[in-house]
């Protein structure tokens, strides 16, 4: 956290596949700051970092919910990108998702994939859930480097390619698994179990959200919807709460987002994140995202139906649009 300290808005980002993203950092960066990320170990390698990007259910093995526990295979595929020098080739957008069968993650767009179906027992998938093979749980990771591989090798370097589903022709043998995809389950937050999930206002992480976190933990999981899992703390609680993490559903932070704004887009008429802390303690209730953009581009809106807040001079002014919205906006998440 010292890394952001001193910028006009202290704060790391959680972004939609489950990373930390610190913005307005100096390029090239400083050597106190290349040392400090190092030592965090967040970036246990320098040559595949780009290509780590592994989204997997995060209260697997946690909540007694799906097939299996995946932490063990998530941290194998982890180990097996790392260990090979080709597989550095894939691209920074290219995404693996683990699900242990609960549904939670395979639902989302993606590359290469998993989805348990029962004890020691997945189905590997590539670029989407319609094209699987049924195999040992024990043999996910060794074929999804197989499959990785001849990704690389169908591209052969040409950065135009970003994913599995732009290939000219199907990536792998004949597919000999069908997935029936379980619904998605509602996203969990606050307390499961002895674990505690907490979301985080405009997916930000400010330094009372961290000094809240270090009392209670030295452990955080970070999930794809802007939450973290906090193993062991559920009588936590009400202190992580009060540093101004969401705990309860019908918090207003569930359902209220904003792109960047002022001051770290020109593009933005204005400071959406502020206006979005002054608008969440009188949003209307509702069920459907709220989303305050800073000009017409409206970055980063939901891939669901959305309530569209477009350059509001002022919260009465969002509120007017709030209840005049009709119908809702449904627009394609921006990367």
């Amino acid at each position: 956290m010292d890394i952001v300290a001193g910028q006009a808005d202290p704060a790391i980002q959680l972004t939609s596949r489950g990373a930390l993203q610190l913005r307005g950092l100096p390029d090239p960066l400083t050597p106190r700051i290349r040392d400090a990320i190092r030592a965090a170990g967040l970036v246990p390698s320098a040559t595949h970092e780009l290509v780590r990007n592994v989204v997997a259910s995060p209260l697997s093995g946690l909540d007694g919910a799906g097939h299996c526990d995946l932490r063990p295979v998530t941290r194998a595929l982890d180990t097996a990108l790392r260990a090979d020098p080709d597989l550095a080739h894939l691209g920074g957008r290219f995404l693996f998702v683990l699900d242990d069968g609960r549904g939670d993650v395979v639902g989302e767009s993606f590359d290469l994939g998993v989805i348990a179906t029962g004890p020691g027992r997945c189905v590997v998938l590539a670029g989407g859930t319609s094209r699987g093979w049924e195999v040992p749980l024990a043999a996910a990771v060794p074929r999804l480097v197989a499959l990785a591989h001849e990704f690389v090798e169908r591209t052969g370097g040409d950065e135009s390619v970003w994913h599995v589903s732009e290939l000219a022709e199907p990536l792998g043998p004949e597919p000999t698994a069908l997935v029936d995809l379980p619904p998605a389950p509602e996203r969990p937050l606050g307390a499961v179990g002895e674990h505690v999930v907490v979301a985080v206002p405009l997916g930000l992480l400010r330094p009372d959200h961290l000094a809240a976190l270090a009392r209670v933990t030295d452990r955080v999981l970070v999930t794809p919807w802007r939450s973290l899992v906090v193993e062991n703390a559920a009588a936590a609680r009400p202190e992580l709460e009060g540093a101004g993490l969401a705990t309860h559903t019908g918090s207003p932070w569930t359902r209220l987002h904003a792109c960047t704004g002022l001051p770290g887009c020109a593009r933005s008429a204005l400071d959406t994140r502020a206006l979005a802390r002054e608008l969440a303690p009188v949003l209307p209730g509702g069920h459907l995202p709220v989303h305050v953009s800073g000009c017409e581009r409206r970055c980063g809106t939901p891939a669901t139906v959305y309530v569209d807040v477009l350059a509001p001079t002022s919260v009465d002014a969002a509120l007017r649009q709030i209840c005049d919205s009709s119908p809702p906006r449904h627009d394609q998440e921006t990367p």
